[in-house]
């Protein structure tokens, strides 16, 4: 009996490793999928803001290549006056690539130096920051 016991015992621990070392692994592919997820998660949204950008920073197609067109010469936006109205400023600058409207309006050109010009609410020029 007490042989049969000792086997018995021996038999369920056998069984017991045998199980452990079967379910551990599952386990840990469980924890490396998550972890995969994640960064795939997280590369994709860095992927959307990344696409974000290039929409923004992405010039009109019909800019003239031309350095002295537009917002792209320095010496366009040294014109610029404070009180200037929204023509005047489209007439020296050029088209804006982006244009956000509410209390104040702002004018984005395609710059990666973040390019702007603002406007109060009657249309007149109150700031910028050049390119």
């Amino acid at each position: 009996m007490k042989t049969m016991n000792t086997l018995l015992f021996i038999g369920v621990f056998i069984v017991s490793i045998s199980l452990d070392l079967f379910i551990q692994p599952l386990y840990a592919d469980d924890e490396e999928n998550l972890k995969l997820k994640q960064k795939i998660t997280e590369l994709e949204n860095r992927i959307e803001y990344l696409e974000t950008l290039l929409k923004v920073y992405r010039g009109p197609s019909e800019t003239p290549s031309d350095p002295g067109y537009g917002w792209e010469n320095t010496k366009n936006w040294r014109k610029l006056e404070v009180g200037m109205k929204e023509s005047q400023v489209l007439s020296i600058l050029g088209e804006p690539i982006k244009l956000i409207k509410g209390v104040r309006t702002l004018w984005y050109y395609p710059s990666i130096y973040r390019g702007y010009v603002s406007f109060d609410e009657k249309g007149s020029l109150t700031g910028w920051m050049e390119p």
